[in-house]
């Protein structure tokens, strides 16, 4: 990681804690409405730069435990800690399924990590999530699926839409113009690439197998900013294709 990335690094990460600009402060009201976490244990799974687990850990009086695969991220979310020094809070450099999680936890958080993982290994990881989830609690999962307008992860790079869908000769063509080493240890190809195609179906039947019911679910998408459309699930027929992030809970 260069000095320049890891610059980039920690101010996404700053912004992620504490911007008003953040993808992750839906997320955040989401959250906020409708969970307690304060006397909690916290997992915050894939927690990138550390961001969400420097929120948490400040907004709650609550034990946060941060975790990522990705040596870089984790370099930066301790650099971010030490500098706004927040308490409750640890990161882990951890491969969980080489390495299992030996500890309990009452919300166990997958922001924007999910579509990122191969399905197979995906089910894998939940099956592991849910044994060291307490049984009164939860695996929180936010993700833009893939039938929407940003699942590419492509919208700071190439500015349109449902890019996902475009010939694949002419979107790799476009990616390969703008191609870069990110902030982590990949290129903005190779996680195009890497993501999984994350639905709501796909989740559904890798919760199912693992033994998880859905108890809450949230299909965010342009039209709830309509007065008096807030609250409403615009996720059915073609509405799917506006749903710009999916956010639901898993239950034992």
């Amino acid at each position: 990681m260069t000095p320049k990335q890891q610059q980039e690094g920690l101010q996404y990460a700053e912004n992620a804690f504490k911007g008003t600009s953040s993808h992750l402060n839906l997320d955040k009201k989401l959250i906020s409405e409708n969970f307690d976490f304060n006397g909690k244990k916290i997992l915050d799974f894939g927690c990138g730069m550390g961001g969400m687990t420097l929120w948490y850990a400040q907004n709650w009086n609550c034990e946060v435990v941060g975790m990522d695969i990705d040596p870089n991220h984790i370099e930066i979310a301790n650099k971010l800690n030490a500098k706004h020094k927040v308490a409750n809070v640890r990161f882990e450099l951890r491969n969980v399924l080489e390495n299992p999680i030996q500890e309990k936890f009452d919300f166990i958080i997958l922001n924007d990590v999910a579509e990122h993982i191969p399905l197979d290994i995906l089910e894998r990881i939940i099956v592991q999530l849910k044994a060291c989830l307490h049984p009164t609690g939860g695996i929180f999962v936010s993700y833009p699926p893939w039938e929407g307008p940003y699942a590419s992860h492509l919208n700071h790079d190439i500015s349109l839409p449902w890019c996902q869908f475009l010939p694949d000769f002419m979107l790799r063509k476009m990616m390969e113009k703008r191609n870069r080493v990110l902030v982590g240890t990949k290129t903005l190809m190779e996680e195009y690439f890497e993501l999984n195609h994350l639905n709501h179906s796909k989740l559904s039947r890798i919760s199912k197998k693992a033994g998880l019911k859905l108890s809450f679910r949230k299909s965010h998408c342009k039209l709830n900013k309509i007065s008096g459309l807030s609250k409403v699930n615009f996720n059915k027929l073609f509405f799917k294709y506006l749903v710009t992030k999916e956010l639901v809970v898993l239950t034992a």
